[in-house]
């Protein structure tokens, strides 16, 4: 419990106030400088969890975590799943945001691969090793698979609510209640992904990168409640297969190990 507390307590208690001070203030000096002070936060749960684990146990411990991190035990496949849900996902929220009147420009395709470089490199990845890799398996030890899914989606949620209030932040102009509701059904859904992995973030950075560029590339009025709803009514129930998914996997690892 210990280790969870920590987690939290310095991820919100370095990051909320990094994010309302120093990132707007970043935000006047251009796009880089502004990419340079965000940088630095979202890669937080990494560095916090790489630490604890090292200052809890040793460097040994830390080297083994990364192993089965990032390790693809169970195939390539299930990181092309992961990559490819949120894209169908937001394909159609997008054309339901546009058939009601709620489109947007694109970004330019000069800026396409700029935008996705900026993804990888950002949040999607740098997220992922604490949240997932991290806080998720000692959840699940206390909580239970389903039990750690929900509690660490909505401290996943509850973590972004400072974007909402923060100037230069696209979530201002983004419904909170939706938004909000689809990240912590999104951390379920990349639970499950963890979970029939084997413990590896691969898959859930490949579809939390997906998700972001598919929010990055326009189309779409960022306030559209449409799409937002759209979104959130798709992701509910594939974040529900993803559990039970994960847990048939589970029982199968069970049953093995009885027989065997």
């Amino acid at each position: 419990m210990t280790e969870i507390a920590l987690f939290i307590l310095l991820l919100f208690g370095i990051t909320w106030p990094w994010g309302v001070l120093v990132t707007p203030a970043a935000m006047s000096h251009g796009q880089w400088i502004f990419l340079a002070a965000f940088l630095p936060m979202v890669w937080m749960p990494t560095f916090i969890a790489l630490s604890l684990t090292r200052y809890t146990q040793d460097a040994e411990a830390v080297r083994r975590e990364l192993g089965v991190r990032l390790s693809v035990r169970r195939g390539w496949g299930i990181v092309l799943l992961a990559g490819a849900t949120p894209l169908l996902i937001g394909a159609v929220a997008l054309g339901v945001a546009r058939a009601v009147g709620d489109g947007a420009p694109f970004i330019p395709s000069t800026a396409l691969l700029t935008s996705i470089v900026i993804q990888v490199i950002s949040g999607s990845t740098g997220e992922e090793l604490g949240w997932r890799g991290f806080l998720l398996p000692r959840l699940r030890s206390r909580l239970g698979a389903t039990g750690g899914a929900v509690v660490m989606g909505c401290l996943w949620a509850l973590w972004h609510v400072p974007a909402f209030y923060t100037p230069g932040m696209p979530h201002r102009f983004m419904p909170m209640g939706p938004m909000l509701t689809l990240i912590a059904l999104f951390g379920v859904f990349l639970a499950g992904l963890f979970y029939r992995s084997g413990d590896s973030v691969l898959p859930t950075m490949a579809a939390h990168i997906s998700l972001n560029v598919v929010l990055g590339i326009g189309g779409v009025n960022l306030a559209s409640f449409a799409f937002w709803m759209t979104m959130v009514v798709l992701t509910a129930p594939v974040a529900l297969v993803s559990m039970v998914w994960s847990t048939a996997r589970q029982r199968d690892l069970t049953d093995e190990r009885v027989v065997a």
